[in-house]
């Protein structure tokens, strides 16, 4: 049956939610994308006489232009990034990125060319794994926090950093007086998956605990909201690895940072 793509729209939902949530973690990405961030992104799917065979999607909330995808066949591909493109125009001859699984580095390879490609780790943990690491110094992040976490970003160079990030999940920070001085937040939240990160500490109060402190709190948060919860790592980054490891995660999946043009 030949191939066709359509926007996602009400009539498409259920289909890409049945078809994304047969991998959870592996396509948390565009899980949130056609869920708790639908609005802010655009989307486009492929089919085959009604089955859903590809899904891709472009995030504009981020300081740069990206995209992720999920394809049944190789041949849905050019078909994809075409009709995101079409979709998005400054996708065309732009310096891109994607965090994608390995195994669709080959998939993408096919229709566009590469620029750099870093390894990452997706970081798993269960709340039987999750090891308690509590300090009086964190709590709750509030909107009047806001200010305080967008100083800590820029200090920090998080390079996802949207000040919108208390919109999309929990958010926990340790204080030195009245100073925030470690945070993590929450990427995303969707019923199936969340992914936490903007992980980061205040670089003269390191070493106390206090950002595993606050990953801790936010990952505990994070299982009231769904049953699946990741961290991503750079696999270069071997001291953040071996903190993680210590509070439980452990690496699921080895990921691709990938800069790219699409050749359309």
């Amino acid at each position: 049956m030949p191939l066709e793509t359509v926007a996602l729209d009400e009539r498409w939902l259920p289909e890409a939610l049945a078809y994304l949530r047969r991998s959870p973690y592996r396509n948390a990405l565009p899980l949130s994308n056609i869920t708790q961030l639908r609005q802010q992104c655009d989307v486009v799917l492929v089919h085959s006489a009604g089955l859903v065979q590809g899904v891709a999607s472009h995030y504009r909330d981020l300081p740069f232009l990206g995209l992720t995808f999920v394809a049944e066949l190789d041949d849905a591909m050019p078909l994809l990034v075409g009709a995101l493109a079409e979709r998005v125009p400054a996708l065309r001859g732009a310096s891109l990125t994607t965090v994608i699984p390995e195994q669709r580095v080959r998939q993408l390879a096919t229709c566009a060319v590469f620029e750099s490609l870093e390894t990452e780790y997706q970081m798993v943990v269960e709340p039987e794994t999750l090891r308690p690491v509590h300090s009086p110094l964190v709590r709750r992040l509030r909107p009047d926090d806001l200010p305080a976490m967008d100083a800590l970003a820029a200090l920090g160079k998080l390079v996802a950093w949207r000040p919108e990030v208390l919109s999309h999940g929990p958010a926990f920070g340790a204080f030195a007086g009245d100073e925030l001085v470690a945070m993590a937040a929450t990427h995303f939240a969707t019923p199936d998956v969340v992914e936490i990160g903007n992980i980061v500490t205040h670089p003269e109060q390191r070493r106390r605990g206090l950002a595993s402190a606050c990953t801790v709190a936010l990952a505990q948060a994070c299982f009231s909201l769904a049953p699946r919860v990741f961290l991503m790592v750079m696999a270069e980054n071997a001291a953040a690895f071996a903190a993680y490891r210590a509070l439980g995660f452990w690496p699921a999946e080895r990921y691709a940072f990938v800069r790219f043009r699409l050749m359309l």
